[in-house]
């Protein structure tokens, strides 16, 4: 019989185990979720601020070009 009980805590510590590793799989699979939300928002939030910059680098560059209409006129 004791070989019958060492087998059967074997099989309870690997079932154990595997209950475990399910969990920590959910919670890895929830934090890969939120991470790759959190990727598409910053990614958003690059995309607008570049955008922004963009605008300004215009301004400054037509800028030159109205003050010399404006000097010329």
């Amino acid at each position: 019989m004791d070989l019958l009980d060492q087998l059967e805590q074997k099989i309870t510590l690997a079932l154990e185990t595997i209950e475990l590793l399910n969990m920590e799989n959910e919670e890895l699979k929830q934090e890969v979720t939120s991470l790759q939300q959190e990727k598409a928002l910053a990614s958003d939030q690059k995309k607008a601020f570049e955008e922004k910059i963009t605008g300004l680098l215009k301004q400054f560059e037509e800028e030159p070009e109205v003050s010399k209409m404006a000097a010329n006129g």
